[in-house]
């Protein structure tokens, strides 16, 4: 079998523009697991975001959370990677955006520490979307954000118009240790320069005895192109950036047409349709 490895993103790619897991995705993928093929879902979201869809399509599938600062399996209680945002570039962060008034969250491996952004709420008002069907996360809302330098921080995250969003990854690139990436057009993460989906893809490939070649990525963003440029087969969604079109093996449907199981179902012959 020539692909050993299917990484998915999450947002926009795996699951519907309104938070849905489309139940041939769900077949396709059930499928190929069937025959011996890792599925691992690749996201933005801190890993305990993913667990609904991960339960979902069943079996032990591996997350990839915070664009690549973690590698987990919940459910076989396996972690691979812990990558924090290093102190001096978490510390350079927190005061940019307490200095501009910059609404933000920080995600621990556990708990969400949030300066005036309910994150759900707001990428409804920006894009119509929120995160439906995510397991509920424990978040603190908290004004004086000088502790959150101390904490083992692995993502933060700032959504406004695109922009605003586009200025603030500019600026905070003046950070060595930060790694901003777009998650969506306006939804921008930091995360440790350390910590891409490319990087956490391929030592979890590593881990698994596979080589890049054989693995096989979807993806939809700019914080996905890191992993589609691993992968022997990269596969961008019909409803994804053109940046990432550019950049990829071959394009399928988008995701409100289940894209994932339609290529899925092509490169695997499931048979499906």
């Amino acid at each position: 079998m020539k692909y050993k490895i299917v990484a998915c993103d999450c947002d926009n790619t795996l699951i519907t523009t309104e938070g849905y897991l489309p139940k041939d995705n769900i077949t396709a993928i059930r499928k190929i697991m069937d025959m011996g093929v890792e599925f691992v879902i690749v996201s933005g979201r801190n890993d305990l975001l993913l667990t609904d869809i991960a339960d979902e399509i069943g079996g032990k599938v591996n997350l990839i959370g915070c664009n690549g600062a973690t590698i987990r399996n919940l459910q076989k209680g396996v972690t691979y990677r812990n990558e924090t945002i290093p102190k001096e570039a978490l510390a350079f962060a927190i005061d940019y955006f307490r200095e501009n008034n910059i609404e933000f969250k920080a995600y621990t491996l556990e708990t969400a520490y949030s300066r005036g952004l309910d994150l759900g709420d707001k990428l409804e008002r920006l894009t119509g979307v929120a995160y439906k069907q995510a397991q509920d996360f424990d978040t603190e809302y908290v004004t004086d954000t000088e502790f959150l330098k101390e904490l083992d921080v692995l993502k933060l995250v700032v959504v406004d118009e695109n922009s605003t969003v586009r200025k603030i990854q500019s600026d905070l690139k003046k950070s060595e240790g930060l790694n901003g990436v777009l998650a969506a057009d306006v939804c921008l993460d930091f995360i440790s320069k350390k910590a891409t989906k490319g990087s956490a893809l391929l030592c979890l490939a590593e881990k698994m005895g596979v080589k890049p070649e054989e693995i096989m990525a979807f993806g939809d963003s700019e914080n996905d192109i890191s992993m589609l440029e691993v992968a022997g087969l990269s596969v961008c969604m019909g409803n994804g950036a053109d940046e990432v079109k550019r950049i990829c093996s071959t394009v399928t449907k988008t995701n409100n047409e289940a894209g994932v199981a339609y290529m899925l179902n092509k490169v695997f012959d499931l048979k499906m349709y």
